[in-house]
């Protein structure tokens, strides 16, 4: 059978009530309320514990109310303190049964909100990674733009240039076509034909004899008229 009773320091008692030396008499505390409402309390459940434990002394126990911790603590050296009574006990393990649970739920949201951290944190950095690979792709994708421009740049301008040389000797062979359209010959720049002339014509040293005869007489020019005979 249970104690019904147990004797605690006062110190403890006085600690408990008064709030004095709340550090050095924690483990005292923590052991007389457990022992009053019959329960195991961990360390986040003791202050409901001790509240409601404390609401019941002063109930009792009105005088201790207006007692300072002095006058409390010269009463005695120890105190007997009783186990509390069913129905109130009864009350304790409802209010501490969903205290537990809210503890529990606020446990499982802590834990899924740090897994929720932890990818987050894993995707901020695969996104990161992402930004920094985009950006040097978007980096050489700017380079080779430009680099394939500047080769554009030069292709066309070699092709106007060729195109130029082609167009120039289109012109050149077109004046070469008119000039056989009206001469009959072919016009070489650099006075070719007219050697060529030149040359049938003193290669014989004779004199050439032609040309339209004259309006008062049958005859053609005069081949004697030339100091070349």
């Amino acid at each position: 059978m249970a104690e019904a009773r147990k004797v605690f320091p006062m110190n403890a008692f006085v600690s408990y009530l008064k709030g004095v030396d709340k550090e050095g008499n924690k483990k005292g505390v923590a052991e007389m309320v457990g022992f009053m409402t019959g329960m195991e309390i961990d360390a986040e459940l003791a202050p409901f514990a001790a509240a409601l434990a404390k609401a019941w002394i002063y109930e009792q126990h009105p005088e201790l109310v207006r007692m300072s911790s002095g006058e409390l603590g010269a009463t005695a050296q120890n105190v007997s303190v009783a186990v509390l009574p069913p129905d109130v006990v009864a009350e304790v393990n409802a209010i501490f049964a969903k205290l537990t649970d809210s503890k529990k739920t606020i446990d499982e949201q802590a834990a899924k909100l740090a897994k929720v951290e932890a990818e987050l944190a894993e995707k901020t950095a695969i996104l990161k990674d992402v930004e920094v690979r985009m950006k040097a792709a978007e980096d050489k994708a700017k380079r080779l733009e430009e680099s394939a421009k500047d080769a554009g740049e030069k292709v066309i301008v070699a092709s106007e240039a060729k195109v130029v040389e082609y167009i120039g000797k289109v012109d050149e062979l077109l004046k070469m076509i008119e000039d056989v359209k009206k001469h009959g010959v072919v016009t070489v720049s650099g006075g070719g034909a007219a050697a060529a002339d030149g040359g049938a014509s003193g290669g014989t040293g004779e004199p050439v004899v032609g040309g339209e005869p004259a309006a008062d007489f049958g005859f053609g020019s005069d081949a004697f008229a030339t100091d070349k005979w």
